[in-house]
């Protein structure tokens, strides 16, 4: 196999932003927007957490439960955000793996929606339309090719 029939950021010297397709590029940025509002989500619940408890005036055993659950959803959360930001990396420089994985969780967070819709409708469209731009930009003939194209053994 020529260099010439090689592709992706390892041969070309490109930075991965430079040799994904735009296709590609656009789900990095949702994939990215995506993780970032999840983090500010997990400091939002986090902070929910601690205000509810304080303005309600609770104190006790029942309120430290209450907020050391808010506390792990809230850390979960913005771990979950952080392990998207680094499989969308991934997924920019041609990895399948990444892809797969964006995949699996952007199906589960359409199926989280239809819990955010009931809360708050406008902003569980707005998320689903992200979802579902960057699932679909991952699958499209250009991104395909560029996680096809074979890459160096390590």
């Amino acid at each position: 196999m020529s260099r010439s029939e090689l592709s992706g950021p390892e041969f070309t010297g490109e930075t991965a932003l430079q040799a994904a397709p735009w296709e590609l590029k656009l789900s990095f940025g949702l994939w990215l927007a995506e993780a970032i509002l999840g983090i500010v989500n997990g400091v939002l619940v986090i902070a929910a957490a601690g205000l509810v408890l304080a303005v309600a005036g609770a104190d006790g055993a029942a309120a430290e439960a209450t907020l050391a659950i808010m506390t792990v959803i809230g850390v979960v959360l913005m771990l979950v955000a952080v392990f998207r930001i680094v499989a969308a990396v991934f997924m920019l420089r041609g990895r399948v793996w990444a892809r797969n994985t964006l995949t699996i969780l952007g199906v589960l967070g359409l199926f989280g929606i239809i819990l955010e819709f009931q809360a708050n409708p406008a902003v569980a469209i707005a998320h689903a339309l992200v979802l579902v731009v960057a699932l679909i930009t991952m699958f499209l003939p250009n991104s395909n090719a560029y996680f096809r194209a074979p890459f160096p053994a390590k």
